[in-house]
């Protein structure tokens, strides 16, 4: 960071200062020659905008609009620090989805919206207006200058292009760039990258001389910018007129200002960082996920250096700066900073290189090399090691090499020499490192492990600082193939020749256009589905055979490697097929196959204990179609976790590759990777967190085939291939981690498929990206990603020539394509009215094929829900009876279809059911309270007599669904039943994934060690759900559960394994009584007093009605760091929250505990449940209507103890009124929340803030919400 300028003040300008004085002068202008920082890499501060939009993480500035949050129009974050008129200010930015900008010379014409006029430097996905100098509001100003130009704006308002600077060089938005504007006087220049981007001259009668400057978020698509390094420098007099000069100088396009960044080298040829003597893998000793540490190392450097070399990585991100001078970061630890010539940036004799380091949950370590070439052997090398300085926070001036770090005296520990498991040798030869031995990537055919009869040929590596990585590959007519890579390195077109050994020619495409996830040949045109912008038509303008011109079409903004991804014809070759991954927010659509979707949780989910997919809802990830005449959109199936590709076989059935959560590993809700028969209205239930739905669910569709841990990339059909009938009709699907193409084998099976996976090609790396079928019956592979070494190679058939005649039809498959037939005309009926689709449908629900039952269901779904909902009440058939109501509880009224719902599942025998059905009726049960509403408590008594029998049950998933139900209902006997369960559990049931594992020694080493000893899954499931009740426990019980949670924390899993439990534990202790604590403190090691040991306050004020909108500028940005947080606590207790909540240990038992409600929720949600209560009201914790026999009517929480109830008047402290059983008459819900709405009304600004972030603190005063 640089000092502040006050510091400046300090050091002999206070003479200058006192003359002004002396002058009389009424302002005292001074030139600084050191830049100011206008951003502290910490909060807000000096800046104001729409707190809604703007935030700081990981030392950045974030704006952001969401479909869900957008911006009506343009609005700014305005730098408060006045008006600038001459000046030259730098900035690292980074955006996508949309436009940004950085505004100068402006005035705010809207002070409410944060809406700026004025100058804008355009930052724009279109390579034409990236850089522009754009007129924000200035009338038909509008464009100024394009990238490239030097304009002339005449005194008339006319404006001429008198020449041209800069370069053609590729900017990619999503990257880092460097923005840089110099303005003097009427010259305006804007700079990418060192390189001028655009030089204007403006003599226009409205031109502007000074004003605020602010950053864009610009109104549309959602999107999201990012700012850091944020430094100004004020200019006037003789210094101003010399600084632009040196910009003009500067900004000349060369070879070298035209590149992005420094150039890193092939990672083929880093040998050199695994051989001696090695770095150390380093961190600090206390774990501390998400905050970031300082590193410094000071070395000497020789007077003679031919060469220096820099290898750096972190687990999981790092920032490196030489002498003061930024080196580049390490995004991930499988991309590090790999570069040759950092020479220039070392001095003779002291050097300091310096860290910014950051882990992101789980393992943490750092690992640096720098070799010095030219000088003796014991000078040559820098090592990470523990001799290294660490530091916790990061005063001014840190990464500077005159910093006097002496004071830095934390611990370090190492985790181990570079190329210890887990990392290897991180990111140089694939995922993970590979693993050791390790071999060379790209690896030789001789390394690669193919079915017998089939031979691998390397046709091609990929010069990777020329062509990048390759992530996507198609063909193209007349047999050339064109790939593209992850980065901005373009497309390419691959040109295969056959002689005595195949010639491979390799052209960029004249487009720019690169970051394809996805693409296709389609209408005569190369359709690319790109990371960070939309779909786009990639095509030939002029006629010259060559794809020079790009349409952006309609779509999603996804990014990453969960947004958007591939796109291929569909089967009638009319539409395309889009999809993308589960971080990827739905476009505007034209209609949706599948009728509705929500969380469909019976039970409070808990969201991933390190964070990832956070707030991330239904309907995760999607298989969309696309009418390229319309451009219009319309959903075909949702429910997938981060599906990369997608193919079709050879009966037209769409087939796809869904990733699992790795960290989930060991947990219930585990889905491993798998194969998907992707069908028309289908929801695969991916939900985030603890939210997954199992396969067994009626309104969900069980995958064709689990294949295990994995990273799918590439999904390609067989058809084409000069390959034996088996290998013809298989689906090909690539995993990237562990380095595999699977051949997939389907079995006709009614309207859907049954499936078998085959390892086809693998090897130790081979990360393999995405695959197709060439013209000569061949198929053709990638490997690369991330930024690994990329290349292409080849699979042919050379075994014997199999004596193969075509089979006749036999019985089973023509009913196989009859079923298939019927499911089509079904699919006809989906998201949409059709006359008679009901009668159609009608006679599938009642299927045992779940396929064809499924896609009658949701042709039900899509039809008016007054045709079909009394019939589904009265439906005799048990199997038609539930599928129809699982129909109605996702489609019905609650007013009108709860009740009789509800007595027509009653009146079906549980015993008479088969499994199948009896899953089917538990989740129609479920759909019917989550949907519908909760039962009355006679409802309720007749549903628990009902099931309560059946448990526990031979089928361990009928005994999941048992659990689920009784707990949501309260059973008075679920706890003893699912506890006898876990206490007496048998074997766990271990997956089959050993082989699998063994092909990446690094990443599959965690996984063989969690299955030589599994954790007891399933009864973590039960104890999960059982976390829930508050009542009915025996201390034996609730010693038994935590004796369990115990016991299964020894156990290893995912990166979340222990972080679940945690949370588990914590929530499960917050439902115990303050006895109970006590009496568990031997167990759980809490020291348990639920009686205040501090004073508590009442609230300053003054207060006010807090809306939503303006308490939550309490919430946003860096506001927390100022939070204090012995007053919010004082506030928790002061306000009356205490009265029913228990927080951290101390309050009322009367509603939830909510010392763990971060991990459920984020602060803006806590606020509005707060101000307005009953929006959104608990099931468990919701206000009641208690109706006594003699006419009475009671309102409040209720707790039902058996012979009595207890009702709790929504006023603070009153007593509970008790009330026999026997004289209740009725109790219902009410809609009004036992918590009063505007508690928070008696508080000032600060006391909001200081409650919020006690709340979101976990009642840890250390923690990182409060800055720390």
């Amino acid at each position: 960071m640089k000092p502040h300028p006050a510091i400046f003040l300090i050091r002999g300008l206070r003479a200058i200062l006192f003359s002004c004085l002396l002058m009389g002068l009424g302002v005292c202008s001074l030139v600084a020659d050191e830049p100011e920082s206008l951003f502290d890499g910490k909060s807000l501060d000096g800046w104001k905008g729409l707190p809604q939009f703007w935030s700081v993480a990981d030392g950045v500035i974030v704006g952001e609009t969401t479909a869900e949050n957008p911006t009506k129009g343009n609005t700014f974050l305005v730098w408060q620090g006045g008006e600038l008129a001459d000046f030259d200010i730098t900035c690292l930015v980074r955006f996508r989805g949309n436009n940004s900008g950085l505004q100068y010379r402006s005035s705010i014409v809207d002070a409410d919206n944060f809406v700026l006029a004025g100058y804008q430097a355009d930052l724009h996905p279109k390579p034409e207006y990236f850089g522009m100098l754009y007129g924000e509001k200035l009338g038909k100003r509008g464009i100024i200058a394009q990238r490239g130009q030097r304009v002339e704006v005449g005194k008339d308002g006319a404006t001429k292009v008198v020449g041209e600077v800069g370069d053609g060089a590729t900017l990619t938005d999503w990257e880092w760039n460097t923005l840089r504007v110099i303005v003097v006087g009427n010259r305006l220049i804007h700079q990418v990258n060192g390189v001028t981007t655009v030089d204007i001259t403006d003599h226009h009668p409205e031109a502007l001389a000074k004003g605020v400057i602010g950053l864009q978020l610009h109104a549309g698509p959602a999107m999201r910018v990012e700012f850091k390094d944020i430094q100004l420098r004020r200019l006037s007099g003789d210094a101003a007129k010399a600084a632009l000069e040196k910009a003009i100088a500067s900004g000349a396009a060369t070879k070298q200002a035209a590149k992005a960044a420094p150039a890193e080298s092939a990672k083929d040829s880093y040998g050199w960082v695994s051989s001696e003597p090695l770095p150390q893998w380093i961190w600090r000793t206390e774990k501390n996920d998400n905050e970031p540490i300082y590193l410094r190392k000071t070395f000497e450097a020789p007077s003679k250096l031919a060469s220096a070399r820099l290898y750096a990585t972190c687990d999981n991100y790092a920032e490196i700066w030489i002498n003061g001078k930024r080196v580049g970061e390490a995004p991930d630890w499988g991309d590090p900073i790999m570069r040759d010539d950092v020479a220039s940036l070392l001095k003779p004799g002291k050097n300091v290189i310096a860290v910014r380091a950051q882990n992101k949950g789980g393992v943490a370590a750092f690992v640096l090399k720098l070799s010095m070439e030219g000088v003796t052997p014991e000078a040559s090398h820098v090592l990470s090691d523990l001799s290294w300085k660490l530091s916790f926070s990061n005063p001014d001036g840190w990464e500077q090499p005159d910093f006097d770090d002496s004071g830095w005296k934390e611990k370090l520990m190492t985790r181990g020499n570079f190329g210890v498991q887990p990392w290897g040798i991180a990111g140089i030869q694939g995922p993970g490192g590979g693993g050791a031995p390790q071999k060379k990537s790209p690896l030789t055919p001789e390394d690669i492990t193919a079915v017998e009869g089939f031979k691998v040929e390397l046709l091609y590596t990929v010069p990777r600082e020329e062509q990048g990585s390759w992530v996507a590959l198609t063909k193209m007519p007349g047999g050339k193939l064109i790939a593209s890579d992850q980065g901005k390195a373009g497309f390419f077109e691959i040109e295969i020749s056959e002689g005595a050994t195949p010639q491979v020619k390799v052209e960029k495409v004249p487009a720019e256009v690169s970051g394809a996830m996805g693409m296709t040949w389609a209408f005569d045109s190369l359709y690319a589905h790109i990371s960070g912008k939309t779909l786009v038509r990639v095509h030939d303008s002029n006629g010259d055979g060559r794809l020079d011109a790009v349409e952006d079409l309609p779509g999603a903004n996804g990014g990453g490697e969960h947004g958007n991804h591939a796109v291929i014809p569909t089967e009638d070759g009319k539409h395309l097929y889009v999809i993308a991954g589960n971080h990827t927010n739905l476009m505007e659509i034209a209609g949706s196959r599948v009728p509705t979707w929500d969380e469909d949780l019976l039970l409070p989910r808990q969201w991933d204990a390190r964070g990832h997919a956070r707030g991330r809802l239904a309907p995760g990830g999607w298989v969309a179609t696309f009418d390229p005449k319309s451009k219009t959109y319309e959903v075909l199936a949702t429910g997938f976790r981060n599906e990369y590709d997608i193919a079709l076989n050879k009966h037209g059935d769409l087939f796809t590759y869904d990733a699992d959560m790795e960290w989930d590993m060991g947990m219930p809700w585990y889905r491993p990777t798998r194969i998907c028969h992707v069908v028309s209205g289908a929801d695969f239930g991916w939900r985030s967190g603890t939210g997954k739905w199992p396969t067994y669910y009626e309104d969900s569709l069980p995958p064709l085939v689990e294949i295990g841990p994995g990273s799918p990339t590439g999904v390609v059909s067989g058809i084409g291939t000069a390959f034996p009938t088996k290998y013809q009709d298989a689906i090909y699907a690539l995993d990237w981690t562990f380095g595999t193409i699977y051949a997939i084998h389907t079995e006709e099976d009614g309207a859907g498929y049954k499936g078998t996976s085959e390892p086809f090609v693998y090897g130790a790396p081979l990360p393999v990206t995405d695959a197709i079928v060439g013209d000569d019956g061949a198929l053709y592979f990638t490997i690369g990603g991330r930024n690994t070494q990329s290349a292409l190679y080849r699979v042919t058939y050379d075994g014997p020539t199999p004596s193969e005649t075509p089979a006749a039809e036999n019985t089973e498959a023509k009913v196989a394509r009859a079923t298939r037939a019927t499911r089509a005309q079904l699919e006809v009926f989906h998201g949409k009215a059709v006359d008679g689709a009901v009668e159609q449908a009608w006679p599938h629900l009642s299927s045992s094929d779940r396929f064809l039952r499924h896609a009658a269901r949701v042709a039900l779904e899509s039809q008016p829900v007054d045709q079909w909902a009394d019939r589904v009440i009265v439906e005799a058939t048990p199997q038609a009876r539930i599928t129809g109501a699982v129909a109605l509880a996702r489609m019905g009224d609650p007013a009108k279809h709860r009740e009789p719902l509800l007595a027509s599942l009653q009146e079906l025998d549980p015993a008479s059911l088969n499994d199948s059905q009896l899953l089917g009726l538990l989740r129609a049960y479920a759909l019917n309270f989550i949907r519908l509403g909760r039962p009355t408590i006679a409802e309720r008594d007749a549903v628990i007599a009902e099931l309560d029998p059946l448990l526990p049950h031979a089928n361990a998933d009928v005994n999941t669904e048992l659990v689920r139900v009784l707990v949501y209902l309260e059973s008075p006997t679920v706890i003893g039943k699912a506890m006898e369960l876990i206490v007496n559990r048998g074997a766990p049931e271990v997956p089959n994934w050993t082989e699998l594992a063994s092909r990446n020694a690094g990443y599959g080493g965690k996984i063989l060690e969690m299955l030589a000893q599994h954790p007891p899954s399933r009864e973590i499931n039960y104890a999960f759900m059982l976390r829930n009740l508050k009542d009915g426990w025996t201390l034996k019980q609730r010693r038994q559960y935590f004796e369990f949670l115990s016991e299964a924390a020894k156990f290893t899993g995912g990166a979340s394994f222990t972080g679940f439990l945690t949370n588990l534990r914590d929530e499960a202790l917050g439902n115990c009584t303050n006895a109970e604590r006590t009496a568990l403190a031997d167990l759980t090691g809490e020291s348990f007093n639920p009686v205040p040991d501090f004073e508590i306050k009442p609230p300053k004020g003054p207060g006010q009605n807090w809306s939503l909108e303006a308490a939550s500028k309490s919430a946003s940005g860096g506001a927390f760091k100022k939070a204090s947080f012995e007053n919010g606590r004082s506030l928790f207790h002061a306000i009356g929250c205490a009265a029913c909540h228990r927080f951290n240990g101390l309050g009322g038992d009367i509603g939830p505990d909510i010392t763990s409600i971060r991990n459920k929720f984020d602060a803006n949600y806590v606020l509005e449940s707060i101000i307005d209560p009953s929006k959104v009201i608990s099931d468990q914790y919701g206000s009641f209507a208690v109706t006594l026999k003699n006419g009475d009517l009671h309102t409040g929480l209720v707790v039902e103890k058996g012979e009595t109830v207890d009702i709790y008047p929504p006023v603070n402290g009153a007593d509970a009124i008790t009330v026999k059983t026997t004289d209740v008459a009725k109790i219902e819900q009410s809609p009004v929340s036992q918590m009063p709405p505007g508690l928070i009304n008696g508080l000032n600004a600060d006391e909001v803030r200081d409650l919020l972030a006690y709340l979101m603190s976990g009642g840890d005063a250390k923690d990182k919400v409060y800055g720390n």
